[in-house]
């Protein structure tokens, strides 16, 4: 059963992030993956053969005076100074493997709701914060008979809550790339809050925290979210033949894509300062040539900074 809560806009949920220390979660992969391509493709990319068992680390590659490619622009420090998981046999030094990680067992079914209208430059975008059906997430809180209970104790639950957005349709590039306030950065087309890559702490979120087989997890005010991956779950098109399809939305109005282009996996070596790009995607219904950001498997995972204007 689902119990709504107060109506709590996306933009909100920075600051609710930055007074909640983000929940881990866990639970093994191979229970809900058929293989190791399930879990990451094995697919080019401009430098060789996604490997996703030596992935890079994001800890503390973050900078609050100004965007840097491959780090995060945040627009405070984190206020924590350890990790949300430590030690887990999936980290090795400065590198991770995504083969090796946990992922949150159980299967909680969810029939979410999201929908999306444009009206003059406006796109306006309506959900409850729980993915769409047909759709099933881990069980949370993570039971103590979970593996991953070993290594993630996440007490929270995932409870809907009203989210009512308003992004620009058609956005434009800043002046300047804008910082990260912690938290929510967008939303997924299945209705689920994205927040940055980072925990509590500024440590690699997707890396450390244990989530489910999606890649989500609830924090302490039940809002379940990713943190990057977001092409595990949420429907993508893309592949060694098509290029990748609209994933999401920034807060700046921009869209977040899957990996996928022109035959090759990108990777941030191939992206900019925000982990975003142009080139021809659909969007509004039609091809056209635009900036937007991309969901990579490798650290920042989707934003280094919003390369549009965020309203307030």
């Amino acid at each position: 059963m689902h119990h709504p809560r107060s109506h709590v806009s996306i933009a909100l949920a920075a600051a609710i992030y930055a007074l909640s220390a983000c929940g881990p979660v866990a639970a093994d992969v191979g229970n809900t993956a058929t293989g190791r391509d399930t879990i990451c493709p094995s697919a080019p990319t401009s430098s060789g053969r996604l490997d996703c068992a030596h992935l890079p680390l994001g800890d503390l590659r973050y900078s609050t005076e100004g965007p840097r490619k491959g780090t995060i622009f945040l627009c405070r420090a984190p206020r924590r100074s350890h990790p949300v998981v430590g030690y887990a046999p999936w980290l090795d030094g400065d590198t991770w493997n995504a083969y090796a990680k946990l992922a949150v067992r159980g299967r909680a079914s969810w029939n979410g709701a999201f929908t999306e209208h444009i009206a003059g430059d406006t796109r306006t975008i309506v959900a409850d914060g729980v993915p769409t059906a047909p759709a099933t997430t881990g069980a949370f809180p993570i039971s103590p008979s979970d593996p991953a209970f070993a290594y993630d104790r996440n007490p929270n639950s995932i409870a809907s809550y009203d989210i009512d957005l308003s992004l620009p349709a058609n956005p434009s590039v800043a002046e300047q790339p804008g910082c990260l306030h912690g938290g929510a950065i967008g939303i997924a087309t299945d209705g689920v809050a994205i927040y940055d890559a980072f925990d509590a702490a500024g440590y690699d979120g997707v890396a450390h925290e244990v989530q489910d087989a999606c890649h989500g997890h609830p924090d302490r005010s039940s809002t379940y979210h990713y943190h990057g991956w977001l092409q595990t779950c949420v429907r993508d098109d893309g592949s060694a033949t098509r290029d990748s399809s609209l994933l999401g939305y920034a807060l700046d109005g921009f869209g977040i894509y899957g990996p996928w282009y022109h035959g090759k996996i990108l990777t941030s070596a191939d992206l900019d300062v925000c982990h975003g790009i142009t080139s021809p995607v659909r969007w509004n219904g039609r091809v056209v040539r635009i900036y937007h950001y991309v969901s990579t498997y490798d650290f920042p995972y989707t934003l280094g900074c919003y390369r549009g204007s965020v309203g307030g």
